[in-house]
């Protein structure tokens, strides 16, 4: 076996013009960024009923607890029992803002 007394070194340059992409870098669009403002008090559910309010059955809604709401806002009400889609009026039974409703095309 040979060895030699001098490690083989390397240069590792590039030559030519760089790619035009290099100078536009931007970050994947993420619908968590835009859509979620706390990941633990964000939730999501599958709209099943009548139409109303512009939600239609199978349209996801995006509720956020900690928003406060004012009249005349989309919120999910609840009696311990059910989750009913309702429009805010004042309603102590309060369990969240809606604030996204995502649908299918």
């Amino acid at each position: 076996m040979l060895r030699s007394q001098n490690p083989i070194q390397i240069n590792a340059t590039t030559t030519g013009f760089a790619s035009p992409a290099e100078a536009y870098v931007d970050k994947r669009l993420d619908l968590n960024d835009l859509i979620v403002k706390d990941h633990y008090t964000t939730f999501y559910f599958k709209y099943s009923g009548p139409n109303v309010y512009g939600v239609t059955n199978g349209d996801t809604i995006v509720i956020d607890r900690t928003e406060d709401p004012k009249d005349g806002d989309l919120v999910i009400l609840t009696d311990k029992t059910y989750f009913k889609l309702r429009e805010y009026k004042g309603q102590k039974n309060l369990w969240g803002k809606v604030t996204w409703v995502l649908k299918k095309m």
